[in-house]
């Protein structure tokens, strides 16, 4: 598990290279070619400090709530920054193919993506032609690709999320390409804001995605605290069936492991060993049906309403 606390270190993200350039007192009497190699350096060694620190920062970021936390804000609007940099980027993608490891890529390959999704809401708007102008004129006018300014950052999201995204696409038929991506990067989160996202996303998706994990413990316990308030008061087709399948899909993962094993990961997401009150939450496993045996077992005895 990548751990997401930020220290005094970290504060080097908010840095751009024209600011670390300041604070180091660059002399400005240099010719054209030595700031140039300067700046080169400059940008180098900071971008290289970043990236060590990016996915875990990034995992920091993706948890926090950007209306309150202000350093998060903070650190989110410099990294989304630096990610509109192709350098950074090609710097970022190699030191995680040095590192090789898949939560890492997991972790950023889900920020990357939240950050591409949020340019195309800020820059992608639907084109209206002009007065007098034909359809066939405007199209001409569009031949530029609108994602040319971000096309290394999506570039980016596939080599990190393709191979998630395309199990998720056999798996779910419906979706599209680009569909299949976002849910990959929900998933890449893995925690409550995987459920929230994907309830969001309005896709037409089950629960059974969460098949994906090969330990799926972490976003049980994000189910099992999910409450009911924090579900759409009117869901859409895609939502309430989305939201349906939750119950059924927890049902089944606790029932298939021993009871004792049940009631160890129900005090554990819960922290409680008797008398639990789950009124406020979604899901009250009491309500499981003697289909799931070993469950409703348990529930019975841990869980008081």
């Amino acid at each position: 598990m990548i751990p997401t606390t930020i220290t005094d270190s970290d504060m080097i993200c908010l840095q751009s290279v024209e600011s670390f350039l300041r604070e180091r007192n660059t002399p400005l009497n240099q010719s054209p070619q030595e700031r140039v190699i300067v700046t080169q350096q400059a940008r180098d060694w900071l971008y290289s400090e970043i990236v060590r620190r990016f996915t875990r920062v990034a995992g920091y970021i993706l948890q926090a709530d950007l209306e309150t936390d202000d350093m998060a804000k903070g650190l989110n609007h410099s990294l989304s920054k630096h990610l509109l940099d192709p350098v950074f980027v090609n710097i970022l993608m190699s030191y995680l193919a040095k590192e090789n490891q898949a939560e890492a890529n997991s972790i950023t390959g889900a920020y990357l993506a939240k950050v591409l999704n949020k340019w195309m809401e800020q820059n992608l708007k639907p084109a209206t032609p002009a007065k007098g102008k034909k359809d066939s004129e405007t199209a001409t006018e569009l031949t530029e690709d609108p994602l040319a300014p971000v096309q290394h950052l999506k570039n980016a999201v596939y080599a990190l999320l393709g191979n998630m995204a395309k199990i998720i696409s056999v798996k779910n038929a419906d979706l599209n390409e680009g569909q299949s991506v976002a849910i990959a990067a929900c998933l890449a989160m893995n925690n409550s804001s995987t459920i929230h996202e994907i309830i969001a996303s309005d896709f037409p998706i089950t629960a059974d995605v969460f098949d994906i994990y090969a330990d799926p413990s972490n976003i049980i316990k994000s189910i099992l605290l999910l409450k009911k308030d924090d579900l759409p008061a009117k869901p859409s087709v895609n939502q309430t069936a989305f939201i349906n399948s939750l119950k059924r899909w927890v049902y089944d993962m606790l029932n298939k492991i021993p009871t004792q094993s049940i009631f160890q990961f129900l005090v554990s997401t819960y922290g409680g060993m008797t008398s639990v009150d789950v009124s406020d939450k979604f899901i009250n496993p009491k309500d499981c049906g003697t289909q799931y045996s070993n469950l409703l077992t348990v529930a019975k005895q841990l869980i008081n309403k």
